[in-house]
C-alpha cells in the first residue's frame, strides 16, 4: 500500500529543520560573528516545541488513543485538516508577533493556535467517549494541560498574571505545556510502545496508575504552585512527579530487561531524556527557598535548553522516525504498534523516500 506523507508530520519536519537553523544563529550570535537577533532564544524553543513536537502529537494523538482503546474509530477528514490548518496559520502568525514585539499579532496568532486544540479536544473526547484501557487517559487528560499553557502564554502577552507575577505565569507555561502536555503523551506512548517493540507486556501494570496519577497531580502542583507564588504547592506537586517518573522508568527498564532483547538505541535516547528531565530537579528548591544566594535566571535558562534540546529532541530522535515510518495509507492513520513491532528505526534521511 502506497504511503502518505502525513500533513502533520510534514510540518513538523519543517519546522525542526528551521529551529536547527535558528540554534546555529544562536550560536553564531554567541560567539559574536553575527548581531543578536530580537527573542532568538524563545523563537528556537518555539520551534522545536509548538512548531515540531505539538505539530507531531496533533497527527499522532488520535491514532495513540485509538490503539490504546482497541477502536477503529478514526476522526474525519474535515475536522483533521481543520485542526492543521488553524494551527499553521497560528503558529507563524504567533512567531511574527514574537520576533516583532507585537502583541496584538502574537494574541492572534495565539487565538488560532488555541482554536485548533480545543477542536483537536473534541475529537479526543468523541474517539474516548467509550474508552477501554488504563493508557487511553494519558491521552485524555495531555490537551488540557496544553489549554492551560496556551492560556498562561496570553496573559503573559497581555500582562495580566496571578500572585506569581510575570516569571511565575512563564514557569506555569513551561510546566503546563513540558511537564503536563508533553510528559503525560511520552509515558502513555512508552508504556504502550515499549512492550510492542519488545513482543512481551508491562512487567509492573500495577504501576500504571502510579505514572498517571504521580504525572497528573504533579504537573497540577507545578503549574498552578508558581503561578500563585504558594512554594508548599511547587514542592508537593515536585515530589509527586519525581514518584510517578520513577514509576514510568522502573516500568519501561524492567518490561525491557524482562523481554532479554537485545540493547536498542531508542531506550537509550528515552533513558538520556528523562536524564535531563531530572537534572533541574534539585536546583528548584534552592531557587525558591533562596532565591538571593542562589542565581535562578541562568539556573532556569539552563533548565528550559535541558527540557528542550535534552528531553524532547531525545524523545523525537527515538520515536519520530517510527511514527513516520507507519503510516497505513489512510489519511492521518498510523499503525504505531506494528511498526514498533516490526522495530522499525529509519534514519531521518531515509524518511525522505516514505
Amino acid at each position: 500500500m502506497q504511503k502518505r506523507i502525513d500533513p502533520f508530520l510534514t510540518m513538523a519536519s519543517l519546522y525542526l529543520s528551521v529551529g536547527l537553523l535558528a540554534l546555529l544563529g544562536r550560536l553564531t550570535t554567541g560567539m559574536g560573528l553575527t548581531e543578536t537577533l530580537p527573542r532568538l532564544r524563545w523563537l528556537l524553543i518555539h520551534f522545536v516545541t509548538i512548531g515540531a513536537m505539538t505539530q507531531a502529537l496533533f497527527g499522532l494523538l488520535p491514532s495513540l488513543l485509538a490503539s490504546v482503546g482497541g477502536t477503529e474509530s478514526r476522526p474525519t477528514n474535515a475536522s483533521r485538516w481543520r485542526q492543521w490548518l488553524l494551527l499553521n496559520v497560528g503558529f507563524p502568525t504567533l512567531v511574527v508577533g514574537m520576533a516583532a514585539g507585537s502583541t496584538t499579532t502574537a494574541v492572534v496568532g495565539g487565538s488560532f493556535v488555541l482554536l485548533a486544540l480545543v477542536s483537536l479536544t473534541v475529537t479526543v473526547f468523541r474517539l474516548s467517549s467509550r474508552p477501554r484501557g488504563r493508557l487511553g487517559r494519558f491521552y485524555r487528560t495531555a490537551p488540557w494541560f496544553l489549554v492551560v499553557g496556551v492560556s498562561m502564554a496570553f496573559g503573559m502577552f497581555l500582562d495580566v498574571h496571578g500572585p506569581g507575577g510575570y516569571f511565575g505565569s512563564i514557569e506555569a507555561h513551561v510546566h503546563a505545556n513540558v511537564w503536563g502536555f508533553l510528559a503525560l503523551v511520552a509515558a502513555g506512548t512508552l508504556l504502550h510502545l515499549v512492550p510492542a517493540l519488545d513482543g512481551t507486556t508491562l512487567r509492573y501494570p500495577t504501576l500504571v496508575p502510579v505514572t498517571y496519577w504521580g504525572l497528573t497531580l504533579g504537573a497540577i502542583g507545578l503549574v498552578s504552585g508558581p503561578w500563585l507564588a504558594f512554594h508548599a504547592l511547587t514542592f508537593g506537586g515536585l515530589s509527586v512527579y519525581v514518584v510517578g517518573t520513577v514509576a514510568l522508568l522502573v516500568n519501561v527498564v524492567g518490561t525491557r530487561r524482562a523481554s532479554g532483547c537485545r540493547p536498542d538505541a531508542r531506550i537509550g535516547h528515552v533513558l538520556g531524556a528523562y536524564l535531563w528531565l531530572v537534572v533541574p530537579v534539585p536546583f528548584a528548591p534552592l531557587v525558591l527557598l533562596f532565591p538571593t544566594a542562589v542565581p535562578g535566571a541562568p539556573i532556569e535558562t539552563a533548565a528550559i535548553n535541558g527540557l528542550v534540546f535534552g528531553w524532547m529532541l531525545q524523545l523525537a530522535m527515538a520515536f519520530l522516525p517510527v511514527a513516520a515510518a507507519s503510516a497505513d495509507g489512510r489519511p492521518w492513520s498510523f499503525d504505531l504498534e506494528t511498526a514498533a513491532e516490526r522495530a522499525i528505526s529509519p534514519s531521518w534521511v531515509e524518511l525522505g523516500s516514505l
